[in-house]
């Protein structure tokens, strides 16, 4: 049997990239997050590897896994830099007494190099929000040993060069020997059914092939009306050819195949959540939450998801974190007001069904178009759900649908609290996404 390649995930979270990895082919040994919730989510899902503790505060000889220099296939991990994201810098600019620019998680991505400089690793795979392509900071001088702002003493502002985040990220890689680059991918291209844009630094070491992830796309843009109804799984018998529906023979989830041009639609909103038993805030009829599954799956990603282990019927499996959150009165019936794939911004609506001050945070309506794939599921989640928005139901979208949605199949765990499973679900890395790039790195640079 093949030896699989080694890796660690730093900045796990719950273990999307993780269970992506895994996919690959790769087997992770460690993993590290501070959160404590997204280490019960790893450590339910993928064992007991992973290890809470503040990575500034470690040293990886001491406090890192036992795998010598050298040794170690692949870094992974996805250093949180909410300073570089739109939403983060929101957040941060609400906050008394606290900017952008005195976050000390926008450099957390060092710990992240630190790992790679004592590990030595084949290749390494950094994750991030698009806004730090855009961002910039300030430095003394060009020397990455000096890329570090330092302070006026009379003003406390910072003095120095200002230089594109991307470019010192990119000369500090150059300084431990490896040969980088960066790559905007977006989740859907690769079987998420979600339009979710993130850059991946990939770093090889020097003379070493460099992954073009963009070859291994197995989805598209789908060409007529037809390719955007839901697919039907083609169980002989088991549902009729309707106008609302497509068969498909195709795989739910296609291999990756290097320069594929046979590209699948997209895997859309209706694909991937449709089946799932309806819920309600009012708790009665529908339930406000379900444990079972009333239909079997419908279409093929409906069937991966369920993840039903052979020799079982669909109705044998339990269903989890399907339970409706409570909305109030104005919020419904701003819903039903909806049609699909509607979106509002919370200031171009009179200020009698704002929910929100639209100076503080820019919040939206949003409800999901079944025909398409979702927009960028979030952490904001765990506050309201107005931008995510059920297709067909008066309410906002459960924590299984939003990992569905994420492509985490139904028998990963997350936590009973709502808040901090949809923080987590939306923080995740979707693995199917994750799959790719390691399947890239693997094909193109391991071999």
């Amino acid at each position: 049997m093949e030896e699989r390649p080694s890796a660690i995930d730093l900045f796990c979270g719950a273990g999307g990239l993780t269970q992506g990895l895994q996919n690959a082919g790769f087997e992770v040994h460690w993993a590290i997050d501070s959160d404590a919730a997204a280490v019960e989510t790893y450590r339910r899902n993928h064992g007991s590897h992973v290890v809470e503790d503040d990575i500034r505060e470690t040293d990886p000889a001491i406090d890192g896994p036992d795998i010598e220099p050298g040794v170690l296939d692949l870094v992974a991990g996805g250093p949180p830099c909410p300073s570089f994201s739109t939403i983060g810098r929101a957040k941060l600019g609400s906050l008394k007494n606290r900017s952008t620019e005195n976050d000390d998680r926008n450099i957390l991505y060092r710990d992240f190099l630190r790992y790679v400089d004592y590990f030595e690793p084949a290749a390494f795979i950094m994750e991030n929000v698009t806004g730090l392509l855009s961002d910039t900071a300030v430095v003394e001088t060009d020397t990455i040993q000096q890329s570090l702002p330092t302070v006026s003493a009379s003003t406390g502002e910072p003095v120095g060069k200002e230089t594109p985040v991307p470019e010192i990220i990119l000369e500090e890689i150059d300084a431990l020997g490896y040969h980088a680059d960066w790559e905007v991918v977006d989740a859907a291209d690769y079987g998420v059914p979600q339009h979710r844009e993130r850059v991946f630094f990939i770093g090889v070491r020097e003379g070493d092939t460099f992954p073009d992830v963009k070859r291994w796309k197995t989805h598209r843009e789908p060409k007529n009306e037809r390719e955007r109804k839901i697919s039907v799984r083609s169980t002989p018998g088991a549902f009729k050819e309707s106008s609302q529906t497509t068969f498909s023979t195709d795989p739910a989830v296609p291999p990756f195949t290097r320069g594929d041009t046979a590209r699948r639609p997209y895997v859309t909103v209706a694909d991937a959540i449709m089946d799932l038993p309806p819920v309600s805030p009012g708790g009665e009829m529908p339930p406000s939450e379900a444990t079972e599954y009333t239909l079997p799956p419908v279409s093929p990603y409906q069937e991966w998801l369920r993840d039903i282990p052979e020799g079982e019927d669909w109705d044998e499996q339990p269903l989890q974190n399907h339970s409706c959150r409570w909305h109030n009165h104005l919020d419904l019936s701003i819903y039903k007001l909806l049609g699909h794939g509607v979106g509002w911004n919370i200031g171009d609506v009179s200020q009698e069904i704002q929910p929100y001050r639209d100076d503080v945070f820019p919040d939206k309506y949003k409800k999901q178009n079944p025909s398409k794939p979702a927009s960028t599921i979030l952490a904001h989640i765990q506050k309201d759900g107005h931008m995510f928005i059920h297709p067909t139901e008066a309410r906002s979208l459960t924590v299984r649908e939003a990992a569905r949605l994420q492509s985490f199949r139904d028998s990963y765990w997350f936590p009973e609290s709502r808040t901090n499973a949809y923080r987590l679900v939306g923080n995740a890395v979707p693995p199917r996404l994750a799959h790719a790039v390691g399947h890239a790195v693997r094909e193109e640079v391991l071999k």
